[in-house]
């Protein structure tokens, strides 16, 4: 996103001086550079839409842009150049900083704050590994409710299983690092549990369909399983452990943080 958003802004001013020296008026200059990059992106974004505050994000700065260099442009070469007023400037200065204030807010919200940041505002950050990213959406409806209710009996059936798991190696996931992950199971009588199904979804809070990922373990002893795990990014994650054995069935969940190193 940074790219494109003061890329383009750049964009706009190589268009303008480009006008400028074939001779396009002052008016035209300003039209056309600022026109052309915003049509280009609201053309990508119709086949990658980025979101709503993202395009409103690109086309604040490019209007801004291109206001500012008609302004401060319109003089012609070798004539004495006018003071411009104040009120354009303030106005010309409220674009600028809101496009800024856009850009740092859409880019805390998609990757957080920086850690050396995060431990101004946030207790015990400079301790721990703290990920402030927005998750996404989470549901508040009637489904949701029944959700609830769906869980705390599943809840149930699960302790009276007496099933004791342990997972390991979650925490060490990192992007595009493939790491192992074992889960360690045994029955109500302390037995390895067996002949299981271990299948692990890791997805975002928010159950964003394109963003889960499974992935099946496999027995190498005894009431162990493992699988290697590799994640496509990093962010805030939830872990969702499925064991299925005959018609017993077990499933516990943990938030996991991957961080961007």
């Amino acid at each position: 996103m940074t790219l494109s958003l003061f890329g383009g802004a750049a964009l706009i001013a190589v268009l303008y001086f480009a006008l400028r020296l074939a001779g396009v008026s002052n008016y035209w200059r300003g039209v056309i550079s600022g026109a052309l990059p915003t049509l280009g992106i609201m053309l990508y974004s119709l086949s990658h839409w980025p979101g709503g505050d993202v395009v409103a994000l690109h086309l604040a700065l490019y209007v801004a842009t291109a206001t500012v260099l008609t302004l401060t442009g319109g003089s012609k070469q070798g004539g004495p150049r006018q003071k411009m007023h104040w009120i354009p400037m303030v106005i010309i200065g409220c674009f600028l900083l809101l496009a800024l204030l856009m850009a740092s807010f859409v880019t805390i919200s998609t990757r957080g704050l920086p850690s050396s940041v995060a431990q101004w505002f946030l207790p015990n950050a400079s301790n721990k590994h703290v990920y402030t990213g927005f998750s996404g959406e989470v549901p508040h409806d009637e489904a949701a409710a029944k959700t609830v209710s769906q869980y705390l009996k599943k809840s149930l059936r699960q302790r009276e299983l007496g099933w004791q798991i342990e997972v390991l190696g979650l925490d060490q996931l990192r992007p595009n690092q493939p790491s192992e992950v074992t889960v360690s199971a045994s029955d109500s009588a302390q037995q390895p549990l067996e002949g299981a199904t271990v299948k692990l979804d890791i997805k975002h809070p928010a159950d964003g369909a394109d963003m889960e990922k499974t992935v099946n373990l496999t027995a190498y002893a005894p009431g162990r399983y493992h699988a290697q795990v590799g994640m496509d990014r990093p962010g805030q994650w939830v872990a969702v452990l499925l064991i299925a054995r005959g018609s017993d069935n077990f499933e516990t969940a943990k938030e996991i943080i991957v961080p961007a190193y």
